[in-house]
């Protein structure tokens, strides 16, 4: 190879590693695959968030029992003595996060239900499928109001996982609440 030759490869980037590099990056931005990689990554970090607080259950389960904590807390969620967050003092603040949370819910500090049948119950005697965290969407009954494709969940057992379908009981409470919301209003009485 001739010495001005080798000098330009030790230069930078030839013009085919630039088109390669830019024909890849604009595949997978095009091709939907950079929101399937961010959605993958938002996915992996509440899994992550939800193993956490549940290490710090069973830390709490072993002297207490299991908090007594409100399904969803009145008030601010960081200061009502009856939230998980507030309940399971020490715990980051972004664990109690979903990452798939609109805004407005993320500004409160809280985006899951706690499961309240649980309180003051030892983790080993609960059976295998109870819920003890899920995502607060779940329970979102207004059709006009978009709900995610998955929820995220905390079981006793310590499983954290992505679901599509909701346990029972939620599927029940959600279609009792979407039945009372396709009532027609009835008219009040003229004064």
């Amino acid at each position: 190879m001739s010495e001005s030759r080798s000098r330009r490869w030790s230069r930078g980037f030839t013009l085919v590693e630039v088109v390669a590099v830019t024909g890849i990056m604009s595949a997978l931005y095009s091709g939907g695959n950079y929101h399937y990689a961010i959605t993958q990554a938002n996915e992996v970090k509440g899994i992550s968030n939800l193993r956490q607080v549940y290490i710090m259950l069973v830390a709490q389960s072993l002297t207490d029992g299991l908090p007594k904590a409100a399904f969803y807390p009145k008030g601010d969620p960081r200061k009502d003595p009856a939230s998980i967050v507030k309940l399971l003092q020490g715990a980051p603040a972004e664990l109690f996060i979903s990452p798939f949370a609109p805004d407005g819910l993320k500004q409160k500090g809280l985006t899951f239900a706690w499961n309240d049948t649980v309180n003051g119950r030892e983790l080993d005697q609960l059976p295998r499928g109870t819920w003890l965290l899920i995502d607060l969407a779940a329970f979102i009954a207004d059709p006009k109001i978009p709900k995610p494709e998955r929820y995220f969940m905390l079981y006793a057992d310590g499983r954290c996982e992505s679901v599509k379908a909701l346990p029972p009981d939620i599927q029940k409470v959600v279609k009792e609440a979407e039945a009372k919301l396709r009532e027609p209003k009835e008219k009040k009485p003229a004064d």
